[in-house]
């Protein structure tokens, strides 16, 4: 940086763990992915009681269970195939929902669709293992009706009784437009986490926007980072190196966690701020117009163009990465918004969560 005398010196401004975000024109990001680093590190998951005692009992329960998720009242629900299970699941300390499909046959179903993933016939569909419902939900949009969308419905229904149709209103979509936050080659994002790995610190954001531009600035020019990492279509993850210039924080985040079904979760973004929902599933497989993404979370928080690469969080516990959303209006039919696990992510950088 040019220090002449004449120049006063400009503190940088602190940039919170959300408050990033850079877009581009929906649908012009690249469907191109670049091959991420090979590494051994693990990040360490929160401790979360609820998903830990599910972990551990349905582990015991085997074939016999069929996913867990927290009701309204706060209470862990564990839904199993056979009475028998479900005492189980009472003694353990868990609420027993008995339910007709066990989780074999649904994961093979949601395997047996994601030979699809990808597709033309699958392009703006969604689908994934709904435990609130027992089932694997297919969603289609309402307009989508030419003959390779009706052949793969049909085909999808053939796979197992447990498949669910679900007509929505709009077809998934990359959250990508205007707002302010930081930029490159005209287009901007969000921020979803900093992350740091040997005293080096990186901004964690979405795949689709790192593939956009090599170097990313503040909306005053100073620059934040130059991309390291990108995962687009397949995973939706990228990362920035930090160049030093801009003081780089994670507020209130303090752990990376996955919080189970059900949970109250919070979206950061620019474009529409802070909005509320609850986790509504994981392992979701998203087909894009640019590609499929697999193994995303999905929930009920409003998202929009602009927040894309933002923050999904529930309280300190940093959860995903904003990827997209099911339709243009939070208000439609069906609503999803989609997130790529941080801890993914992270994993994939070499990185853990920085504190502070």
């Amino acid at each position: 940086m040019n220090r002449g005398s004449h120049l006063k010196r400009v503190v940088p401004p602190l940039l919170s763990a959300a408050a990033l975000i850079t877009l581009p024109a929906l649908g012009a990001v690249p469907a191109t992915a670049q091959a991420t680093p090979a590494n051994t590190n693990i990040v360490k998951l929160a401790h979360i009681p609820q998903t830990a005692l599910a972990n551990k009992v349905t582990g015991r329960l085997g074939s016999q269970h069929a996913g867990s998720y927290v009701d309204g009242a706060g209470n862990l629900v564990i839904n199993v195939t056979n009475a028998a299970a479900a005492e189980q699941v009472k003694a353990a300390g868990a609420k027993p929902r008995i339910v007709k499909h066990g989780i074999k046959p649904l994961t093979a179903a949601k395997t047996n669709l994601d030979r699809y993933a990808g597709t033309a016939a699958a392009t703006g569909l969604t689908w994934g293992l709904d435990v609130m419902t027992n089932s694997v939900v297919v969603t289609v949009p309402k307009a989508d009706n030419d003959a390779a969308t009706t052949a793969f419905v049909k085909r999808a229904k053939a796979m197992s009784e447990a498949v669910r149709i679900q007509r929505v209103d709009g077809s998934p979509q990359l959250a990508l437009g205007p707002g302010d936050a930081i930029h490159t080659s005209g287009s901007r994002c969000s921020v979803s986490a900093i992350g740091t790995a040997s005293g080096t610190e990186y901004v964690m954001t979405a795949g689709h926007c790192t593939a956009i531009g090599a170097t990313w600035t503040t909306a005053g020019g100073q620059t934040v980072g130059t991309r390291q990492l990108n995962s687009f279509p397949g995973n939706d993850y990228g990362s920035l190196r930090s160049s030093g210039q801009v003081q780089l924080t994670n507020a209130n985040l303090t752990e990376v966690g996955r919080p189970a079904v059900g949970s109250q979760i919070q979206k950061k973004g620019s474009t529409t701020g802070t909005t509320s929902g609850t986790i509504r599933g994981y392992d979701r497989t998203v087909n894009y117009q640019q590609g499929a993404v697999t193994q995303l979370v999905a929930t009920s928080a409003c998202a929009q163009p602009g927040d894309s690469g933002g923050s999904l969080q529930g309280g300190a516990v940093a959860i995903a990465i904003t990827s997209g959303i099911s339709s243009s209006s939070c208000s439609s039919s069906g609503f999803e918004s989609f997130f790529q696990p941080l801890d993914e992510a992270l994993q994939a950088q070499g990185a853990t969560l920085k504190q502070g």
